[in-house]
């Protein structure tokens, strides 16, 4: 009998650091807001990627279910490996701007501003994406 307790007090001790490790888990620890230099290496590492047209009516915000008649994609390895914060989410690139999207819940988890599309009409993508990040940051 007393064994019989003590395997029962033992499968609830696992199960409850199994609860309360999954608890812990929140959508900030998994998918932490890039730095203007990582959305800037996911922007130019999906440069190549298609864009697909924005939703009608209202648009995508941070937090927001992405919309079914969207599709994300998995996130390049390209990517992923200059900016491993990206390794587990999926993205969806629109003309302006790229959608980080959570995959358990498909919440959009952050918008990164494309930097390449600013700069389509020169030669180089980094003249557009050099001149784009001050645009994207706050006024004074």
């Amino acid at each position: 009998m007393h064994q019989l307790i003590r395997g029962g007090a033992i499968a609830v001790a696992l199960l409850g650091s199994i609860s309360l490790a999954a608890a812990q888990r929140a959508p900030g620890d998994v998918h932490p807001d890039l730095t203007a230099n990582q959305q800037q290496a996911v922007s130019q590492g999906l440069a190549s990627s298609p864009s697909q047209p924005g939703p009608s009516g209202e648009q995508p915000q941070v937090g927001n279910k992405l919309p079914n008649s969207m599709s994300a994609q998995s996130m390049p390895g390209n990517v992923t490996d200059q900016v491993p914060e990206t390794k587990n989410l999926l993205f969806v690139k629109l003309p302006d701007r790229i959608l980080l999207i959570d995959p358990d819940n498909k919440l959009v988890t952050q918008i990164v501003m494309d930097n390449t599309t600013t700069g389509s009409s020169t030669t180089g993508s980094n003249t557009g994406g050099s001149t784009s990040n001050t645009a994207d940051r706050p006024s004074r």
